[in-house]
């Protein structure tokens, strides 16, 4: 299985716990906010490797 095809099922299955949200809490909006909430967490497991990947990139231009 290539990355492509592993990006196209990861981004299906977090379609697919954005729809289980909404499901549950009939509300766009509180499935958004549920997301947010589950990034959260997966952030705060993952915060050294991801803080580790942000420290390597450039940033390009100005604000």
């Amino acid at each position: 299985m290539t990355q492509e095809e592993r990006l196209h099922i990861a981004r299906n299955l977090i379609v697919a716990g954005i729809e289980m949200a909404f499901q549950v809490t009939g509300s766009g909006l509180a499935a958004l906010e549920e997301t947010e909430t589950a990034m959260g967490a997966f952030l705060a497991a993952h915060n050294a490797k991801l803080t580790a990947e942000i420290e390597t990139l450039e940033t390009q231009g100005s604000a």
